[in-house]
């Protein structure tokens, strides 16, 4: 896959958005780069509203749709310049360079908006649920200012391998290490280790001998990256699926019946932040299909689930309270 290379003429318009448009016409594969992520300005990725100067190069990536499984994506909620997108764990929350499809593009086709949304955090390809997003600079504002104050609260739910019981903190601190295949993971104690802290209460166990699973309730009061992962892998129960910290890439049920997980099994199940007046808004992204299928293959009981939701319910933290991620 290639990408279509312009080189700005003085007759091109003054912004990227004309310049696409004179290129490209009613098509499109040109038109509509900059809106889904794909165009890049000198190199770095350009929005339709960016200035071209006459010999600047852009970069146009063909659109690819090719997260095999991946359902739509679908907007939760949304109030005024903030919105909560529900994404497929097939799907990263930002394009990458090449134009794969991911939860920002597909929220600016479905509402036809002119920019990318802003993503307030990004869910890792392989994790699914809530993603909170601004949609003008006003709301992009308003998200950082929230963020500082401590006022958006997530929830998330995952399948761990191994018992963990009862509710806690795990407050391990989170800096970076070199995998065995040469890329720098993050890691309990890591370089440049940070104080990071996750809320989890076992929600309900499965299974038993030798593979046991615990389902859990996970609050992030930090957000350093792989942050849920790493603590339920230090604390002896990787999430499964979670390949890079440890998760098993397959289970194997009590009538011996072998699941290859393609994905983690971690799901954001709710967000909450006050909107511009001040008002809590809550969303929650209902737990996929292919998650309740494994509790149950795992002998889980399915009415789990419930204990689970009933739990999300709670206030928001007040002013000054730590964040999650």
């Amino acid at each position: 896959m290639t990408a279509a290379r312009l080189r700005v003429g003085p007759s091109d318009g003054p912004t990227v958005a004309d310049v696409l448009e004179r290129a490209g016409g009613a098509s499109r594969g040109l038109a509509g780069a900059a809106a889904e992520g794909r165009a890049f300005l000198n190199g770095l990725r350009a929005r339709p509203g960016d200035v071209v100067a006459v010999g600047d190069e852009l970069a146009v990536w063909p659109a690819r749709r090719d997260a095999p499984g991946a359902p739509p994506v679908e907007v939760l909620a949304r109030w005024g310049e903030l919105l909560v997108a529900s994404k497929p764990a097939a799907l990263p929350t930002e394009p990458e360079r090449r134009g794969t499809r991911s939860l920002v593009t597909e929220v600016a086709e479905l509402l036809d908006l002119r920019d990318l949304p802003h993503a307030a955090s990004r869910l890792d390809v392989g994790v699914s649920g809530a993603v909170l997003c601004a949609t003008g600079a006003r709301g992009t504002r308003h998200l950082a200012a929230m963020r500082e104050a401590g006022r958006i609260a997530r929830v998330y739910v995952g399948v761990a391998l191994g018992r963990i019981e009862g509710s806690g903190t795990w407050d391990a601190p989170i800096g970076a290490a070199r995998s065995r295949g040469g890329r720098s993971l993050p890691a309990v104690g890591g370089a440049g280790a940070r104080d990071a802290a996750t809320r989890y209460r076992a929600v309900a166990s499965a299974g038993g001998g030798a593979a046991p699973a615990t389902l859990l309730r996970l609050d992030p009061l930090t957000g350093r990256t792989h942050q849920l992962r790493v603590h339920a892998a230090h604390a002896g129960a990787p999430l499964l699926g979670d390949r890079d910290h440890g998760g098993a890439r397959s289970v194997t049920t009590s009538s011996g019946r072998v699941i290859p997980l393609s994905r983690i099994a971690l799901h954001a199940l709710r967000v909450t932040v006050p909107d511009e007046r001040g008002e809590l808004c809550t969303a929650l992204a209902p737990v996929p299909d292919e998650l309740r299928d494994l509790w149950s293959a795992l002998d889980g009981d399915g009415a789990a689930w419930e204990e689970v939701f009933p739990a999300t319910l709670e206030a928001a933290p007040p002013p000054g309270a730590p964040s999650g991620i």
